[in-house]
């Protein structure tokens, strides 16, 4: 197809953007077509839509084994399926999701190592449910134990359903001598249904969480560490943007009950507490405005997405070397990724195994791709075309001068000098990139598994989108015809 352009106008226009530009330079140029050697994030087939029983996919996570969990709000459920879009059997317990009597429409989820399945609706609260436990059943629960103290050998008997157990269990000066079990049907159901994990307005986290207020608390996402961590990471974003309280919080493990497998094993339950606000409200790097999205890497580094005003990505490096914990910004303010002309909602963030950046940007109708420091990588859920084109450059080849009289005012006569630009142009055979968009309505959510497969929700379309590096292509990914 050939077109003119007038480059000379363009120049005019471009002055006037105050965007953020992708360097384009990066990208390689595609035909419109799949072609050998190009570089670009193709659209696998199928896609995951209704007819897999999706309704309004709004986040997703993948667990160690591959298998892939959509937080679906329009069914109330979490919906599981394995790398080829099947249903594995053993989460039926994610379907149809109630608590006290009432749906819950689950607005994230993730998978720790334990395959603890944890997920939120919004609120101050964070559910929890177990694959493994459902899996190999539960037999016994515990009903009461003997502690001793360690340094008096003092001891003392509680039953496992009272405050005073969870207190000495949770203690190191106390050591559990001996435990009792039972088969309390009802008991054993409440662990292995999902239930609450986490819940800001219970006593205990009110008086640790000193600074907030768990009442108020509207956690937005949450993520589980890539190693076999007793915490995960909230964010909490309540009251706006002018409101105190936007924050990201980590939730410590607090032992519960002790069970007893189908299988034999005896294993801890836990119940989440809140352990300490990571990062609070601020305009700079490393802080916190209306979070939306989190995420951790394997090195156990923090990332953050936001729709407040400032800085959209976020990066924290957690510091280990003193007394506390401290976080310090890991993304520098010049890199590509901090450029805030370059988002418009920002909805989730994800970081592969190569710790490359994956930001839904959501009003864009595309997922953006970063190097680990910060610099523009790809797009995934757009497509390019190279465009054949004729150029005209224009430019002055001579000048007229005009030697005149002017006259001011009604009396006064100037004698000047005037000069005249006098233009032509050459005609220049080139190509641009165009880049349409299409694949992609509203992306809320994205991930990415040990394969490089990028998987997309797009609650639009009550779809999830996988799309693949063309040059990494193998004989069970195919492209979208």
């Amino acid at each position: 197809m050939k077109k003119t352009v007038y480059i000379f106008v363009l120049f005019f226009l471009v002055g006037c953007v105050e965007k953020f530009i992708i360097p384009d330079t990066i990208i390689e140029e595609t035909s419109g077509n799949f072609l050998a050697g190009d570089t670009t994030y193709l659209l696998l087939s199928p896609v995951w839509d209704e007819t897999y029983e999706l309704v309004n996919p709004v986040e997703i996570s993948i667990a160690q084994d591959g298998r892939v969990f959509v937080a679906d709000s329009g069914n109330n459920s979490i919906i599981v399926f394995d790398q080829n879009g099947n249903r594995p059997s053993g989460f039926d317990g994610l379907k149809n999701l109630h608590f006290e009597y009432q749906l819950i429409r689950p607005i994230d989820v993730d998978v720790d190592q334990k395959m603890n399945i944890f997920f939120i609706d919004g609120k101050q609260r964070i559910f929890m449910w177990n694959y493994y436990w459902n899996h190999t059943g539960v037999s016994h629960i515990s009903s009461s134990g003997t502690f001793v103290h360690l340094a008096t050998g003092a001891t003392e008997d509680w039953d496992a359903t009272t405050a005073q157990w969870e207190e000495r269990i949770n203690d190191s000066e106390w050591g559990l001598a001996n435990i009792s079990f039972s088969q309390d049907q009802a008991r054993i159901d409440s662990a292995l249904s999902p239930h609450i994990f986490y819940d800001g307005q219970q006593q205990i986290n009110k008086e640790k969480d000193t600074f907030y207020s768990g009442d108020s608390s509207k956690i937005s996402a949450i993520t589980a560490p890539a190693s076999d961590e007793n915490y995960i990471y909230a964010t909490d974003h309540y009251g706006g943007l002018n409101n105190y309280q936007q924050r990201v919080m980590r939730i410590d493990f607090r032992k519960s009950d002790v069970i007893i497998t189908n299988e034999g094993d005896t294993l801890w339950t836990f119940k989440g507490i809140f352990g300490a606000t990571i990062k609070g409200q601020g305009t700079g790097g490393g802080t916190v405005n209306d979070p939306r999205s989190i995420d951790v890497d394997y090195l156990g580094n923090i990332y953050y997405s936001q729709f407040g005003n400032y800085f959209p990505i976020h990066k924290i490096i957690p510091n280990y070397s003193g007394d506390y914990t401290t976080y310090s910004s890991g993304l520098h303010p010049t890199w590509d990724i901090m450029q805030s002309g370059l988002f418009s909602q920002p909805t989730d963030i994800a970081v592969d195994r190569d710790l490359k950046i994956y930001v839904a940007n959501s009003n864009e109708r595309e997922i953006l791709i970063f190097n680990p420091d910060g610099d523009y990588f790809l797009k995934a859920g757009v497509q390019f075309s190279t465009i054949d084109t004729t150029v005209n450059i224009w430019s002055i080849i001579d000048t007229l001068t005009i030697d005149t009289t002017l006259t001011l005012n009604d009396s006064v006569t100037v004698d000047t000098v005037l000069y005249e630009a006098i233009y032509d142009s050459v005609s220049v055979d080139t190509f641009y990139k165009r880049e349409e968009k299409g694949l992609l309505e509203k992306p809320s959510a994205v991930t990415v598994d040990k394969r490089g497969v990028v998987y997309v929700c797009d609650p639009t379309t009550s779809s999830v989108l996988r799309f693949k590096l063309s040059n990494t292509l193998d004989e069970d990914l195919q492209p979208n015809e």
